[in-house]
């Protein structure tokens, strides 16, 4: 709308004015007169204007409503009111209307009958509706201690209907308070948690520590109440912990160092009272851990906001998390219908390790003996004296001070193990209730040391799904499965890590970590990513209102359709052959066939939907972005179209083998001719070797089995001979040369051939380990898994005993159903009627066949195929 002047206005209004033929048709132009002059605040205008129009059209609410505002903008309320209560007694179905004299009437103290009469008229027009509520709070309060028990009353009727609403429960903790029911404060804070965390608002914590701090005051010096002041204070520490944390992650420096400090003092005043193995001794301990692990993020938060230097600010940290990841996890303590076993504690713990864990590994990233270096000069008096300056300032006293204190001479130098921490990550999931940003933070730390990122075992703490669905070209809601999750975390580490490296490439020469602490680091998720993992957690959750079903499916069912690859996915070829790669990966890590058959099978589709794409990128065509994408795209040059291609049917083969189709795996394999066929060709020799053998081989079978001996050891050879030649072909095996050379000793030594053949082979052999020595570099599939002796293969071909059981198994069956079809056939014979077939139920009696799971006896020495990763091509943000 134009801004107009006054001038111009009155100039419009009068030309009307003298076009119009009668003045009743002049009176009627008055509400379009007054709404020109409200819109340039001439409200004496607009209101005369708007009383002439009245004058003809006394009944049209919309002018009595109108005239209501203009009355509200000059702040003359009664007038307002009556003229809004004047429009909803012509028009009744103005409910906003009548909300808004209720609101009108108490935000301005009228506290008589008539305020009384609008507001509870809102309360029955808006049920559960917060401003109506808080109009009848107001009314209530203002009638002081005659109006609490009326007050509490409302709070809690409304807390029924609205269990999970902070504000009600902070207002009835407020309540308790104030009539000094501190008692009753506590105990309502102590079961809200059961519900609500403590940490899910800033507001409800700081309520909850003051509360507990109050009623801990109130019973200081009560004997009869102390058993239950230690529990209190157990509450008091953890949620403090919350307060730090949340602070951190949301406020500035000055804020956090104070929430910082306050938590130290805690712990102070707490450390002499810990001298057993109760709850309170139990969360001191953890909180001291958390105490450590918060004092580093916040002297990380420091560099960040330019207030230290990341170098200083980097090693004090590194002693801090050091500090905090040694400290042991508490006793175990099981809680009734927790299927984990975990308590609160425990998981604290879980998390603590873990992040700090990942920290340690951070910031000693490509410095040598960095951790050792730092405890040499940090973990002594003259350290501790530097760390307390930089947390809380020279000023502080360190004798009322926790840190002050404590003794950080006794820290370990040892830095986390990979197995630890995955164990830790594991438990502190629930933790995070499944946040998004906590397993995408997970995942890059992961993915940065190059290890397969533990998400099945993630995923299985927080869902209950099958693994894999039978409908993978559809995109329906009820289909979505394990797998599908894995493969969306995955696509946002892709994505989160390219981004990362961009501004890696910008801010070489900083001594800044690759990555912040979880509470530091910026969202990794985009807004859609976010809404997308929320539907499927809420619906997999069941936490669902029946008014949001409809569109949380559809919200569901748009991300499953670009997360299998189904028309006009718009994802770019670079992430979908990374989710074919991590899925073989982790294929082929695991030992049931079940799982390795799912895996490696999700791994081929999308090696399938990969060579389409291939096709595009052949015909010098680029991938359309869609306009809001799932995962974003990052640019990038030289796409090796036949090495994918090649890494595809290596694939195939591989899901060949897997699924016992030995031979058909065999050809394939045979066909792509390079180190990673090779070594898969000397597995298949092994089975189809193991397959033969028995006590009682004929010549010919013999014969058979030395064949596939000498086809073993020709490959192992070339395997070796590969190696010799190349130095990083020994990067793209699942195993060191060493092992290699292992088995091709031991098939030399079955074969039983002359020592001189041996030693020829020992010495390509020892040429080529040494080169592997020389020139390898670390393999994410090496560091995933250690591979044993003794490969084994999942049971997809049955030995000999079970088919010679099948066979006799099927001749019987045969027997059966010739003895059945004469019993009905004397049966029909004698009656004259029919039987019904379900009287003898064939099917049961069918051919025997071996189920997917079938699990043959340990002395056949089977075992999972092991195939080798992919070769490992390097892709720059985005193939095309």
């Amino acid at each position: 709308m134009l801004r107009r002047t006054k001038a111009e206005v009155e100039r419009y209004v009068a030309s009307v004015q003298a076009a119009a033929s009668s003045p009743r048709e002049r009176s009627l132009k008055g509400f379009f007169f007054a709404k020109l002059y409200f819109g340039i605040k001439e409200y004496e205008l607009a209101q005369r204007h708007l009383s002439i129009y009245l004058h003809v059209r006394e009944r049209d609410p919309k002018a009595h409503r109108f005239l209501g505002q203009i009355y509200e903008a000059q702040d003359n309320v009664e007038k307002a009111c009556g003229c809004y209560e004047r429009s909803v007694e012509l028009n009744p179905m103005q409910k906003d209307l009548v909300l808004k004299i209720a609101e009108l009437l108490s935000n301005h103290n009228i506290t008589d009958e008539r305020a009384k009469y609008w507001v509870e008229k809102a309360a029955r027009l808006f049920p559960g509706n917060p401003a109506a509520y808080r109009l009848k709070e107001q009314l209530l309060e203002r009638k002081g201690e005659a109006g609490w028990n009326q007050l509490l009353d409302m709070i809690r009727t409304e807390l029924c209907a609205r269990p999970d609403d902070l504000y009600l429960n902070i207002r009835l903790v407020a309540l308790y308070r104030s009539n000094n029911k501190l008692r009753d404060a506590v105990l309502h804070c102590q079961e809200v948690e059961k519900k609500i965390p403590v940490d899910s608002s800033l507001e409800w914590c700081l309520c909850v520590i003051k509360t507990f701090e109050e009623y801990l005051e109130s019973v200081r010096d009560l004997e009869s109440d102390r058993n239950n002041w230690r529990a209190i204070k157990k509450d008091h520490l953890l949620a403090y912990s919350s307060l730090v944390k949340m602070t951190l992650a949301s406020r500035d420096v000055q804020e956090s160092r104070g929430a910082l400090e306050s938590f130290d003092r805690v712990l102070h005043s707490v450390k002499l009272c810990v001298n057993g193995p109760d709850e309170l001794s139990r969360a001191f301990l953890e909180m001291k851990g958390h105490f450590y692990m918060h004092a580093g993020t916040f002297l990380l938060k420091m560099a960040q906001n330019s207030e230290a230097q990341w170098r200083d600010a980097c090693e004090l940290a590194a002693l801090c998390y050091l500090k905090s990841f040694h400290i042991p996890k508490p006793k175990s303590k099981p809680v009734k219908g927790d299927g984990t076993g975990q308590d609160l504690l425990e998981m604290l713990a879980c998390d603590r390790k873990s992040q700090s864990g990942h920290m340690l590994l951070n910031l000693s990233h490509s410095k040598e003996d960095f951790l050792k270096k730092i405890v040499e000069n940090f973990a002594n008096k003259r350290g501790l004296f530097t760390l307390f300056e930089s947390l809380f300032g020279s000023g502080a006293s360190k004798e009322r001070s926790f840190l002050g204190t404590d003794d950080i001479g006794d820290v370990s130098t040892q830095a986390p193990v990979q197995e630890e921490l995955s164990e830790y990550d594991i438990g502190a999931v629930r933790m995070h209730s499944g946040s998004l940003q906590h397993l995408v933070w997970l995942g890059l730390q992961w993915n940065s040391m190059s290890v397969l990122f533990p998400l099945r075992k993630l995923l299985e703490r927080l869902f209950h799904l099958p693994q894999e669905t039978s409908k993978l070209e559809t995109d329906a809601p009820d289909s979505i499965c394990l797998l599908d999750l894995e493969v969306f975390l995955l696509g946002m580490v892709f994505t989160g890590n390219l981004e990362l490296q961009e501004k890696l490439n910008t801010r070489c020469g900083t001594h800044q970590p690759p990555f912040l602490p979880l509470l530091l680091c910026k969202q990794y998720c985009t807004e859609k990513q976010r809404s997308w993992w929320d539907a499927v957690c809420t619906l997999m959750q069941k936490k669902t209102i029946p008014d949001s079903v409809t569109k949380l499916r559809l919200l569901v069912q748009h991300g499953l359709s670009t997360l299998r690859a189904l028309e006009k996915h718009g994802l770019q070829p670079a992430l979908i052959m990374h989710w074919a790669r991590s899925l073989q990966k982790t294929g082929i890590s695991l030992n049931s066939f079940c799982d390795q058959k799912q895996y490696i099978g999700r791994s081929v589709y999308y090696w399938k939907k990969t060579l389409l794409s291939l096709k595009t990128i052949k015909k010098h065509k680029s991938i359309p972005e869609p306009t809001d994408p799932l995962f974003k795209h990052f640019r990038s040059v030289d796409i090796q179209v036949a090495a994918y291609e090649e890494e595809a049917h290596i694939a195939f083969a591989t899901l060949d083998a897997v699924e016992g189709k030995t031979d058909d795996a065999l050809l394939a394999f045979e066909a792509i001719k390079n180190v990673v066929s090779y070594w898969n060709l000397a597995i298949l020799c092994q089975r189809k070797a193991k397959e033969i053998e028995n006590d009682a081989m004929l010549p010919e079978q013999r014969e058979e089995h030395k064949t596939y001996l000498l086809k073993r050891k020709h490959y192992l050879m070339k395997v070796i001979d590969e190696s010799s030649c190349d130095p990083s072909v020994a990067n793209k095996l699942p195993v060191s040369v060493k092992t290699v050379t292992e088995m091709l000793n031991a098939v030399i030594q079955e074969l039983g051939e002359n020592e001189e053949e041996e030693s020829l082979a020992s010495g390509n052999i020892s040429q080529a380990a040494g080169l592997e020595v020389k020139y390898s570099t670390p393999s994410p599939k090496r560091l995933s898994f250690s591979p044993a002796n003794n490969y084994k293969f999942s049971p997809k071909t049955l030995p000999q005993w079970a088919e010679d059981q099948k066979s006799l198994l099927q001749m019987l069956s045969q027997q059966v159903e010739a003895l059945k079809n004469e019993i009905q056939e004397m049966k029909r014979n004698r009656s004259g009627v029919s039987i019904s077939s379900h009287g003898w139920p064939g099917e049961s009696y069918g051919t025997d066949t071996v189920s997917a799971g079938y699990e043959r006896a340990q002395n056949l020495h089977e075992a999972v195929l092991r195939q080798l990763p992919s070769p490992h091509f390097h892709v720059e943000r985005e193939p095309y």
